[in-house]
């Protein structure tokens, strides 16, 4: 068990770097060499190369991510119930990821009632540590967003430490200030929604949020652009201004 352990701890580190699953797979098979720990650091020192904070921002990949969850704090034992994730570039999605998670506990009815994920719906999901495996690689290779992101940050930094002892780093960004940048209050999601009139049918399911903040953020890079904010840079500066 520890053995498997070990495997699937350098798995997902090599996974969350970026390196290709031939390339990867190769390297499990055998114990880490000081060549190999080398190489894995300059691929860790590459990746944080690959987004510069001056390319465009219609040129930066984009992960837009949103889990549901059974509260709000993992720390005190709320779980995920589910995960999605959309790859855009220039405010188009190029790739879709969703899974629901089997949970630890049984899901609370209010939760069921919100989210419309109930006991019969997870009995052959994957558990949260499976999960992980083919969500952290989706989600690497880009910038994150999500509206109020801290919550599915917390979620998932709890869930990398807990399973594999491995660290989030990557950067992201947050879409309610965002709002707030181009001069509308809207505390949630709902009324960034309202103010564009996006329609989201299956709100609170983790895939219909990510398709409607998708649309969202394809109406704030034109958004940005007409205000001159086209780099990553301009984008930080211009937050850190609100």
């Amino acid at each position: 068990m520890h053995e498997r352990h070990r495997f699937w701890q350098r798995a997902l580190r090599l996974l969350s770097l970026g390196v290709p699953r031939e390339a990867s797979s190769a390297l499990f098979g055998h114990d880490h060499s000081l060549q190999q720990e080398t190489w894995l650091r300059s691929l860790q020192k590459e990746k944080q190369h690959i987004i510069d904070w001056h390319d465009r921002l219609t040129d930066i990949p984009f992960v837009i991510i949103d889990m549901e969850t059974t509260g709000f704090s993992p720390e005190q034992g709320d779980e995920i119930l589910a995960m999605a994730a959309a790859k855009t570039v220039g405010g188009v999605v190029t790739d879709a990821y969703m899974t629901l998670v089997k949970p630890e506990k049984p899901i609370p009815e209010h939760i069921s009632a919100l989210t419309g994920i109930e006991a019969k719906d997870v009995v052959f999901a994957p558990p949260l540590a499976e999960a992980l495996r083919t969500f952290v690689p989706f989600i690497a290779a880009g910038v994150l967003i999500g509206y109020h992101i801290g919550h599915d940050l917390a979620f998932l930094r709890h869930a990398l430490w807990r399973h594999y002892r491995q660290k989030w780093s990557g950067r992201f960004v947050d879409l309610q200030p965002m709002m707030t940048l181009i001069g509308h209050s809207c505390p949630t999601f709902d009324d960034a929604l309202a103010c564009y009139g996006i329609r989201c049918p299956r709100r609170h399911t983790a895939d219909g949020d990510v398709e409607a903040m998708a649309k969202l953020w394809a109406i704030l890079l034109d958004e940005f652009r007409q205000r001159g904010i086209e780099t990553l840079h301009d984008l930080y500066a211009a937050l850190s201004r609100c």
